[in-house]
């Protein structure tokens, strides 16, 4: 399955910039009914989000529709940032950016960071990553670059190993970063990737 896809991503990546797959065609082709048909009206809102909540949770696949379902959100209620692993990486990467811009900003007054069970990115092995990134067409010399100019692959395309030790991780960086307004609530969570149900890590 996995070499499967390989290949299918290496097709893909020797065709010309600019020329839609069958897959992005077809979400066009959809979104054209989809705005034509004002199929948007009923997920109308504004950018506050009504419960004052920032989620950062996994980019996972099998939650895109099971968490918002498990915690009963609907569209407007909640900022949900994705990230692989659920990870609060950097004091100023993106996902911190976007957390002080939803306090800030947006009003937001609690931040849940969320992890689940069977997380793809736990295992995740930086010298397998840059393999992958050759067999997908990366030449040698660009990755000998990345190098060069100070990118560990093995540190920072790592795995987490242990969930609830990264989710604590997370939470402090929250928490504890220097510009965060310190009233602002972070939990942390474990989501089971099967059932939805959650459980609170001790942060």
């Amino acid at each position: 399955m996995h070499e499967n896809n390989v290949s299918e991503q290496s097709a893909a990546v020797a065709e010309p910039h600019g020329v839609l797959s069958p897959t992005i065609q077809a979400l066009v082709a959809h979104n054209r009914e989809f705005a034509a048909n004002k199929e948007y009206e009923r997920y109308r809102t504004d950018k506050y989000p009504d419960k004052k909540l920032a989620i950062v949770t996994c980019m996972d696949t099998r939650l895109t529709e099971l968490l918002p379902a498990a915690f009963g959100l609907k569209n407007g209620d909640a900022k949900i940032i994705k990230v692989a692993g659920a990870e609060v990486s950097h004091p100023f990467g993106s996902v911190m950016r976007s957390l002080l811009i939803a306090v800030c900003e947006l009003g937001v007054e609690d931040v849940m960071i969320v992890a689940h069970t069977s997380c793809g990115a736990q295992h995740m092995d930086g010298s397998s990553m840059v393999e992958a990134m050759e067999s997908l067409g990366v030449a040698e010399d660009r990755i000998r670059l990345a190098e060069h100019c100070g990118v560990d692959f093995n540190r920072w395309l790592a795995g987490f190993g242990d969930t609830e030790k990264a989710v604590r991780e997370s939470v402090a960086m929250v928490r504890e970063h220097p510009v965060m307004p310190p009233l602002v609530r972070v939990t942390g969570w474990i989501m089971d990737s099967e059932t939805g149900e959650i459980v609170q890590v001790d942060c």
